[in-house]
């Protein structure tokens, strides 16, 4: 069985509580998130940049800033995961961004919606080659999928997988994830999804569904979608329960402009902490706004933070069996 060659960073990144993590914060951060564009192809319901509630600016990270972000991370070895706001295999430069990274000695993800695998893509994929890609659904089914990401693609989705695994052959990687999160879905249903990877993934990631913070009169949809979308969020069925901040102690999100927040799910530069084209990442990381908001989530002050008082444990990994998924 193929395993996760970012498990071990993983692992680092969920290690201990809070206060273990602040006493004892690494000299950098253990892995980075680099958001390639906030646009996408994409007009998932649940999205800020599918619903169009985004307010910052639109575009796409320049061989500048992403020269500016190697530069900072060289010789640390960080692992980096190409994700965020957007779809990054849109970026024109995408490939290229990858293959300089890896020629650097970085471990890469990249989390994908799919459309763009074309068996040209896949081969470049391969070739450079890519340690990790998830896959990232909704619902686990073709209705479920259509409700909240508002495309019929859950059917091409899978074969793209399948598509990819076959191409992948022999090799060890990419890891190969399918990742999705519920709403009302039954644990029958769950059970049925997970039974469709079996010969097509390496993993399977099922959590639940927030939209606690999405914002009714602040999306731009259609009427359709908006009727589509009001249910849904009243079925949100997550359990509240606040995690214990993994990404302030051992992360940082790295934006296409280069502004550097830290926060996974920050969508409107509400906690940014700096900018690679002003600072170096190592700076940033030890910035007096990060230190603030460490000091903040280590005594579990999410309600005093605007963006961490609607985030909460989705997956359950600070609760065995919390989200009830299997």
């Amino acid at each position: 069985m193929i395993k996760n060659p970012l498990q071990k960073s993983y692992d680092r990144c969920n290690a201990g509580d809070s206060r273990h993590k602040l006493d004892n914060l690494p000299d950098f951060p253990y892995m980075i998130d680099i958001e390639m564009t906030n646009t996408c192809n994409f007009r998932c319901l649940m999205c800020p940049t599918g619903n169009f509630s985004q307010e910052r600016d639109k575009g796409f990270m320049s061989k500048d800033i992403f020269e500016s972000v190697l530069d900072g991370i060289k010789g640390y070895g960080t692992p980096l995961r190409f994700i965020r706001w957007g779809e990054p295999l849109t970026h024109p430069h995408i490939l290229e961004f990858l293959s300089a990274a890896k020629a650097q000695g970085h471990l890469l993800h990249i989390n994908t919606n799919g459309s763009q695998m074309s068996d040209e893509m896949v081969d470049a994929l391969l070739e450079v080659p890519l340690d990790s890609i998830k896959f990232s659904f909704q619902g686990v089914d073709r209705k479920s999928y259509k409700e909240m990401r508002n495309i019929d693609f859950f059917d091409e989705l899978v074969s793209t997988m399948g598509r990819l695994i076959e191409r992948r052959g022999k090799l060890r990687q990419p890891f190969v994830q399918a990742s999705t999160t519920i709403t009302y879905e039954t644990k029958e249903q769950v059970r049925e999804f997970r039974k469709l990877f079996e010969n097509i993934a390496d993993e399977v990631n099922v959590g639940r569904t927030v939209l606690e913070y999405v914002d009714l009169n602040a999306v731009r949809l259609r009427p359709d979608e908006l009727a589509m979308l009001k249910p849904l969020k009243e079925q949100e069925s997550v359990v509240r329960k606040h995690p214990e901040c993994p990404e302030v102690f051992d992360k940082i999100s790295i934006n296409w402009d280069g502004t550097v927040t830290a926060c996974c799910m920050d969508s409107e530069n509400t906690m940014i902490i700096g900018d690679v084209r002003e600072a170096s990442i190592k700076e940033i990381w030890h910035s007096e706004k990060m230190n603030y908001f460490r000091d903040m989530l280590v005594d579990m002050r999410h309600d005093e933070l605007p963006l961490c008082k609607t985030c909460y444990d989705t997956h359950g990994l600070g609760t065995p069996g919390l989200q009830d998924t299997d």
